[in-house]
């Protein structure tokens, strides 16, 4: 039967999809300090493909490459919380995780990332679109207003405008006992052949 939450209003199950590598931890840290969650390992051959079989779960764990297997069916689902944990598999917004994921309906969404950029601002854009479709327009109009101006005041902008929907947490945070980082910076100028392919490939 459906779990029922608090006041007897039913309850969907939370989906987390992450990196295959990290499916353990998850479980191991879920046992560790929520041993009465209920978790289900939703990926492998003997997976069950039924709303039925996941409403009897708190938690339902998949991997990235299950989501994009099992689009049809997690996007008939309706979950409590979606969480994507290493959220820049999502960075690229026309690839096949991140426009599977924009299709899950839940009721709350929360993407965790080291690095939420990596490359340019528009990584940001893919981010919330997933978390809050529309809050920052649509991606022309967001490369348009911040794309050429990564460094810039539209950066500064960018950054107090979405600083109410971060909760960052630094290694010092984590880890007290972490030595100080050593930072090193080696200059090395590049061939004019080499300069030339590598501003093609940056421009593009």
């Amino acid at each position: 039967t459906p779990r029922r939450a608090r006041g007897g209003v039913a309850s969907n199950p939370s989906l987390a999809i992450v990196p295959r590598s990290l499916v353990f931890n998850w479980i191991a840290e879920a046992r560790r300090f929520t041993p009465g969650l209920r978790v289900l390992e939703h990926h492998g051959v003997r997976r069950v493909k039924s709303d039925t079989h996941l409403q009897q779960f708190d938690l339902v764990m998949t991997t990235y490459g299950t989501l994009v297997r099992d689009a049809s069916f997690l996007q008939s689902c309706v979950f409590d919380c979606l969480i994507l944990d290493e959220a820049q598999m999502i960075k690229n917004p026309a690839s096949t995780y991140a426009r599977t994921a924009r299709l899950l309906k839940a009721s709350h969404r929360l993407a965790m990332t080291g690095t939420p950029i990596e490359n340019h601002l528009g990584e940001i854009w893919s981010l919330f679109e997933f978390l809050d479709p529309g809050l920052l327009g649509s991606s022309a109009k967001f490369k348009k207003s911040f794309g050429a101006q990564d460094g810039g005041e539209s950066a500064r902008f960018l950054s107090c405008l979405l600083r109410p929907l971060l909760l960052r947490r630094t290694k010092r945070e984590v880890e007290t006992a972490l030595p100080e980082r050593v930072e090193q910076t080696v200059f090395c100028d590049l061939e004019p052949r080499q300069r030339r392919d590598y501003d093609e490939i940056r421009q593009h």
